[in-house]
């Protein structure tokens, strides 16, 4: 039979196992997902522009 101490230790220790989990998501993974969404927004601005510059490529035609 499992005692209130030894419980208790294991809780401890599963606790300081997830604080650790919780920083390196913080310090490393967070980072990366910042990488990729400012990379996604370059693509973003890049593909809007490209898309206003024909449609306005198109309106200049028409109206000549």
């Amino acid at each position: 039979m499992v005692s209130q101490s030894e419980k208790i230790n294991k809780l401890d220790r599963d606790i300081l196992l997830i604080k650790k989990d919780i920083d390196i998501i913080k310090s490393n993974h967070l980072k990366h997902i910042e990488t990729d969404i400012s990379m996604i927004k370059k693509v973003m601005w890049s593909v809007g522009f490209l898309v206003f510059s024909n449609l306005l490529a198109i309106i200049i035609t028409e109206i000549k």
